[in-house]
Parts: structure tokens; sequence; C-alpha cells
């Protein structure tokens, strides 16, 4: 009896991580598109991702391909990250607010 309701605690937890899990990787598509050229956040992410290129360029080993390099994809990942936070956040309290 005490195993069948472990399994069933397990499940949901798994199931509601699940759910939280399918939003985010939404948001982050949503994010990452939203942060594409011609797109709203377009020139902000580029503003950031040259900013931070300035800065730890310098720490490079190797010489890169222009815009392919690791510190320019970490960056807009970490930038589009922060985007999806903040969007999956927004529709979050969205939702509360409408349930109500």
């Amino acid at each position: 009896m005490a195993m069948s309701m472990c399994r069933g605690s397990t499940t949901l937890q798994t199931a509601k991580f699940v759910k939280k899990a399918v939003g985010f990787a939404l948001c982050f598509i949503v994010a990452f598109v939203l942060s594409c050229y011609g797109m709203p956040l377009y020139s902000f992410t580029t503003w950031i991702v040259d900013h931070s290129h300035q800065i730890f360029s310098r720490y490079q080993a190797d010489t890169y391909e222009p815009d392919s390099d690791p510190v320019t994809f970490l960056s807009l990942i970490v930038v589009v990250g922060v985007y999806a936070m903040a969007l999956y956040w927004l529709i979050k309290m969205a939702l509360r607010k409408l349930k109500r």
C-alpha cells in the first residue's frame, strides 16, 4: 500500500516537472525567435553579445571564424535563457491572474 502511494506521488512530481520543462523549452524557443534578425529583441541581444565578446574574447586560446566562437555562442545562450526565464515568469503570473 505504501509503495503504491510513493509511486503515485513520484509520478505526479515527474509529470509536474515535465510540464514545467516543456513550458520553459517553448519559452526558450519563442525568446530565441524574438532575438533573431529583424525581431524586437535583436538590437539589444546584439549589443549584449558584442560587449561580452569584447570583455571575454581575450581569454580564448584559439582563433575562430567571426561570430562562431564559444564566447559569442555562450553569451547568446545566456541572453536567450534570461529572456526565456522572464517570459516564463510573465506567462506563469498571467495564468495565475486568469485562474482567479
